[in-house]
């Protein structure tokens, strides 16, 4: 008897495999015939849980943004300062799966450009993150929220100009001088900005 299939194992499967294809070769890779091909299965298999590209693409985003999330920690170290470091070097591509994430949100800002459905999700990505770093510099630096926000903001810029130098120079800024950097750059950014 076969093995019951669990769809949303099925959906990973496929939308990780489509990552795996933009983070190599951009999004046009990512063909319904290719992404099949990477996780091992026929197109006809891969239509019968993604109607098409699209929404294939979508699912692709929206899962990698997921796994980034899931990989904040559930409690918050005790340092609320330590809490937003590691917040923010975790927007970082430090490793392969973050890495893998950058191009994928790279690729999805480019197709981005003429589709409103994926805009908004960038843009709700972005909040969700803004708002998230906003509490923790509020729990570190007892900012009031406004300033909170300004300074999430910052803080976001400086993570992820540090990213864009580290994705396409990896020789040049390995993990180390990555984190050595963000935590250069953070004193002064949260200096910029007085409590109240």
């Amino acid at each position: 008897m076969p093995r019951a299939v669990d769809i949303d194992e099925r959906r990973t499967v496929l939308t990780e495999a489509a990552a795996r294809l933009i983070a190599r070769s951009g999004i046009e890779a990512a063909t319904m015939r290719d992404v099949a091909a990477e996780a091992g299965l026929t197109t006809g298999a891969l239509t019968h849980y993604f109607a098409n590209k699209r929404e294939l693409l979508l699912s692709t985003f929206q899962a990698s943004l997921e796994r980034r999330r899931s990989q904040r920690p559930t409690r918050e170290p005790v340092d609320p300062h330590r809490a937003l470091q590691a917040t923010l070097e975790g927007a970082l591509p430090l490793d392969d799966d973050r890495w893998r994430h950058w191009m994928v949100t790279i690729a999805f800002c480019a197709q981005a450009a003429g589709d409103d459905d994926l805009a908004t999700a960038q843009r709700d990505a972005y909040r969700e993150f803004r708002n998230h770093v906003a509490a923790l510099v509020r729990r570190a630096h007892g900012v009031d929220r406004g300033d909170a926000e300004r300074l999430a903001e910052r803080l976001i810029a400086a993570a992820d100009g540090i990213a864009m130098q580290a994705l396409f120079d990896p020789e040049g800024w390995s993990a180390a001088r990555q984190q050595r950097t963000l935590a250069e750059l953070m004193p002064a950014i949260v200096g910029s900005i007085r409590p109240t």
